[in-house]
This record gives C-alpha cells, sequence and structure tokens, in this order.
C-alpha cells in the first residue's frame, strides 16, 4: 500500500511538472548527470573513452545536487560506462534518499560486463522508483557491432546482458541503437540477428535514434560522424509498431521517430527545444550545461543549488538562446524525449 501510495504520488508530481511546462514553467523535471567518462568500449562514433579523467561525483554529490533541485522527477545516469564505477548502487540509494518522489530512473550500458550489471540492476529495483528503464547499446549485426564499438565479441557480451535483464518484472529492459552513416543500411541485418538470438524478439523492443555530435560531452566533433542520408527506410518498421500501442513509452517514441528525417534534413530541432526549461545536464566536471550538445557552461552543479544556477543571467541568457533557436541543434532522446512532453499537443499529434 505504502509502495503503490508512493508511486501516485510520483507519477502526480511528474504529470505537473509537465503540464507546467506546456505553459511556459522554466524548472526543470528531468536532469541527466554524468557518473564516469570511463568506458570499455572504444566506439568510433563517440570519444569518451578519449577524454581526460575528472574526479567523478560521488553518491553524496549526486544527493547534493537533487536536494537542490526539487522539480527533478526524472533522473538519467550516464556514461562512459557507469558500470566501471563499484558504487552504481550507492549513488541510486543515495539519489533516491534525497529525491523520494522521483518517478522515472534510467541509465544506458555497453552491457561487457553482465554479472555486475545483473547483480546492480536486482538491487536498485528495489529501491521502488515506479520506472526504471535500463538500455543495453547495440549497433549492428555481431561483426559490425564489434567493430563500430572497438571491441570483439562485444556483441554478444551484450546480448547475453539484455537477455538476462529482458522480462525482469521491476526493471524495463531495452536495446538503444544510434543510427549514423556507419549502420544506417544494417537495421535489418541487426533485427535478424537479434530475432536469432532472443525468443519472440520484437522491434519494439530497439529504442532507435540518430547520431549526435558534440565537443563537451562525447567528444567526437572531429570524428566525421554524420547522420543517416535515408533514416525514414531505417526507421519505418519501428515505427509501424511504435504506433500501434498507447503505452507511454511507444507514444513518446514513435513520436521522436515521425521527426527523425526532418531533423536530418534541417540539421534542426524539428520541435522548439525546451532544454533549459524542461531539462539540464551535468557533465563529468561536474558543470551545468543546458544538455549534451550546448557547450553554454553555468555554474557549477554539486556546489550551488539548482535553482539558483537557473535564476544567473548566465543561464537567462542561455534559455533566450535555446528559445530563439540559436543553440548547436540535434534531435537527441536525451534532450527530444522531454521536449515532446512540452508540447504535448504536438507529441499527439506526431505520433
Amino acid at each position: 500500500m505504502r509502495s503503490a501510495l508512493r508511486s501516485l504520488r510520483a507519477f502526480a508530481g511528474l504529470a505537473a511538472a509537465v503540464a507546467r511546462a506546456n505553459l511556459g514553467s522554466a524548472r526543470p523535471f528531468k536532469a541527466t548527470v554524468v557518473l564516469t567518462e570511463r568506458c570499455d568500449c572504444r566506439c568510433e562514433i563517440c570519444g569518451i573513452w578519449r577524454k581526460p579523467k575528472a574526479p567523478e561525483p560521488t553518491p553524496d554529490d549526486v544527493a547534493r545536487f537533487l536536494r537542490g533541485a526539487p522539480s527533478v522527477r526524472w533522473l538519467n545516469l550516464t556514461g562512459g560506462e557507469i558500470f566501471l564505477r563499484d558504487d552504481v548502487e550507492a549513488v541510486c540509494e543515495a539519489a533516491v534518499a534525497a529525491q523520494p518522489l522521483l518517478a522515472v530512473l534510467d541509465f544506458p550500458t555497453t552491457g561487457q560486463r553482465t554479472e555486475r550489471i545483473v547483480a546492480a540492476v536486482d538491487r536498485i529495483a528495489r529501491l521502488g522508483v515506479p520506472r526504471f528503464f535500463v538500455t543495453v547499446s547495440v549497433e549492428g549485426p555481431p561483426a559490425l557491432h564489434d567493430r563500430l564499438r572497438g571491441r570483439e565479441g562485444a556483441f554478444e557480451r551484450a546480448l547475453t546482458t539484455y537477455a538476462a535483464l529482458r522480462g525482469r518484472r521491476d526493471v524495463a529492459a531495452f536495446l538503444g541503437l544510434t543510427l549514423s552513416d556507419r549502420n544506417e543500411g544494417a537495421l535489418e541485418a541487426t533485427f535478424s540477428a537479434l530475432a536469432a538470438r532472443l525468443p519472440r524478439f520484437s522491434e519494439r523492443e530497439v529504442h532507435v535514434n540518430v547520431a549526435t555530435t558534440s565537443g563537451h560531452y562525447y567528444d567526437n566533433l572531429g570524428a566525421g560522424v554524420r547522420k543517416p542520408a535515408a533514416p525514414h527506410a531505417a526507421v519505418r518498421r519501428v515505427l509501424r509498431r511504435r504506433r500501434a500501442r498507447l503505452a507511454p513509452t511507444d507514444v513518446l517514441e514513435s513520436a521522436y521517430l515521425a521527426l527523425v528525417s526532418r531533423h536530418v534534413r534541417t540539421g534542426r530541432s524539428p520541435v522548439p527545444c525546451r532544454s533549459l526549461f524542461t531539462s539540464v545536464f551535468v557533465g563529468g566536471d561536474g558543470v551545468l550545461r543546458p544538455c549534451t550538445v550546448f557547450d553554454r557552461a553555468l555554474g557549477r552543479a554539486y556546489e550551488r543549488p539548482l535553482d539558483e544556477l537557473l535564476a544567473t543571467p548566465e543561464a537567462e541568457a542561455a534559455r533566450r538562446d535555446v528559445a530563439a533557436d540559436r543553440c548547436p541543434g540535434c534531435w537527441s532522446p536525451c534532450e527530444a524525449y522531454q521536449t515532446l512532453l512540452a508540447h504535448l499537443p504536438r507529441l499527439l499529434v506526431e505520433r
């Protein structure tokens, strides 16, 4: 009973935050926090693994940030590979203690350390966050995935991890596939490889997105990463499956996919971006920025409350730039999903 009441209050808080966002609120309900820039893959389209390593935030740092960010109801923890840390469970426990009404917790993983990941996920699931998502990255069929990830056997290890998480009651596990010019023609082969290894596989299990470049986060501006030339053909099967359902994740995913082609054609967000209104990004250096792409430093996230940082002239200027579409422009799910939620009528139409 207590757990059900907590979930109800958490979702009510998130729903209220989304409603305020649709009315123009600038109190973010989502935070993306980089826990580490270490990684166990050597990806072609991401340079995080090459970056000089800054001190990593402690569980107390993350808790302090959340206590100073009372509007946050959705926490995305990311890397690098967060399971290279020994204390991911402690970070999540500290986060939930600091924000008991957290409604959504999610993180990606390379899936290379199956036993470590599964044990940690089981422990984190017991914290009782109402919606807990884990995404295992896959970039193509086995040989292509291993080449793009820079690690032999990476595909099979990722699938072993995903198979172990798939179907667990307290966690929603998905596969995440980033489309670029290097794998856009391999979606059918990828689905075939997944279906051969996963009983009752459905394309709905794959979250498809498009490649993003960033200097301060991915450190891949010089990597020659290009977006897929013909994304609609690549996402058609996934979009058809998503549109057939009304679950919240399907509604968001189908609206996102329906707008991918427009983003690739224009290079801009197809919906007015709401970064720094609905969401914030805390980098591996502890610096607050609007998002994963817009390199506008707004202060030290672990040293000052979020509301104070967002009230500065620098933050107000950054919000004006975002609203005027003067940011670099992207359609990364890290920013797109909450942007879509802040445009609910558009979300329901576009899907």
